[in-house]
């Protein structure tokens, strides 16, 4: 079999794994996260409420908390104890207690301590929550105070201003809608599209090492492992422009800055995965550990970019892995682009640092073996 016949379309007609993981996977776990995600904020969390007043004003409380879009009164509680043993199964999400004579207060104009616990491990949820709980409770107390300064003889109009709170109203710059589809999507989906670049790698060098020997000279290497990666590579590139279609089409998002850059940081993103595919492989000489080493290198891709939890409050552990990972140097250049409409100066820093990952190229190609065990490769068949 001649070296000329050893290209990237020939692994995709051989291998249906790696066809699968390069047309077809990525589109449709795409799809999948934009519907998981796509009604954008949570709605209807399931809460609790253990009522130990049973007043109108008490009954109030539990219309409103059950009225917020966000929360769904699920069911009610004759103990402080039952409702916590439901939160701590998960069948609800918060859980909260009207003290008594919470109604008494109320007329009286004391100002009575409604609790509410939550379970805050679950971050997103318990954030809206909290959010929620503290939206419906200024609703209430608008309300209430608004009907005790009447009855004590205050005009409505009176009543009105001093009894309705001022509310700062927080909008967010680039996420006005505050849709947690475009904050997680965006970002998770590239993490994701990593991973396949370098599954898709690693099957394809696995495979061109496998089925022949390689040349040693540095030079004739490089071609062939370019012969193998590169119809690879060119639909991984489609990939990541599709990725960003879908969003443009089911998340309203749309680049701020000039496209041309992010679609080259796409590119760049595909070669730095590619480079330390390469490296691995190299290393572990092993179709299977090379997998299994990949998958524990990017899996902490989301966490460690930097979108849910700042880069620069993080460890040093947990900084330098994220920066080890081409993900996190793309998503600052994808937010760059996208959100702040930065320009070239401004985005260089980000095209240099994925850039920088193609250094182990070289080594990597020196230190490949000339060729893989082939009996390895039913390990994975």
């Amino acid at each position: 079999m001649g070296r000329e016949h050893l290209t990237g379309w020939k692994a995709l007609r051989e291998q249906p794994w790696l066809l699968a993981v390069v047309v077809w996977l990525p589109p449709v776990l795409f799809v999948l996260l934009i519907s998981i995600f796509r009604i954008g904020t949570p709605q209807s969390l399931p809460v609790g409420v253990v009522n130990l007043d049973h007043s109108h004003e008490s009954y109030t409380v539990e219309r409103q908390l059950d009225a917020s879009p966000g929360l769904s009164l699920l069911r009610s509680y004759t103990s402080a104890s039952a409702g916590a043993d439901a939160l701590q199964r998960s069948e609800i999400l918060a859980l909260v207690i009207i003290p008594e004579n919470f109604g008494r207060d109320l007329r009286l104009s004391i100002s009575p301590t409604v609790t509410a616990f939550y379970n805050n491990q679950y971050l997103l949820s318990g954030k809206f929550i909290n959010s929620s709980l503290i939206s419906a409770s200024m609703d209430l107390a608008a309300r209430t105070g608004v009907g005790l300064k009447i009855s004590h003889g205050q005009t409505a109009p009176e009543a009105i201003t001093s009894a309705v709170p001022v509310r700062p109203q927080v909008t967010s710059l680039y996420n006005p809608n505050m849709s947690y589809a475009r904050f997680l999507v965006t970002s998770i989906s590239p993490a994701l599209w990593q991973i396949i670049i370098v599954i898709s790698t690693v099957l394809t060098l696995s495979w061109r090492l496998e089925k022949q020997a390689i040349p040693a000279p540095l030079i004739e290497r490089s071609k062939a492992i370019t012969a193998a990666l590169a119809p690879v590579s060119l639909l991984l590139w489609l990939q990541g422009l599709l990725m960003l279609v879908l969003f443009r089409l089911f998340l309203g998002w749309q680049p701020s800055g000039n496209i041309v850059w992010l679609l080259l940081g796409l590119a760049l993103t595909i070669f730095s995965v590619q480079a330390m595919a390469v490296l691995i492989v190299a290393l572990v000489r092993d179709r299977v550990k090379a997998m299994s080493v990949s998958a524990a290198y990017l899996a902490p891709a989301f966490a460690f970019m930097g979108i849910t939890f700042p880069r620069g409050d993080m460890n040093v552990i947990a900084w330098a892995w994220g920066g080890l990972m081409p993900s996190t140097h793309y998503i600052k250049l994808q937010v760059d682009i996208a959100d702040h409409g930065a320009s070239l100066p401004l985005i260089v820093s980000s095209l240099i640092a994925l850039l920088l990952f193609l250094l182990v190229l070289p080594i990597a190609l020196k230190l490949l073996p000339a060729r893989l065990d082939p009996k390895l490769a039913e390990q994975v068949s």
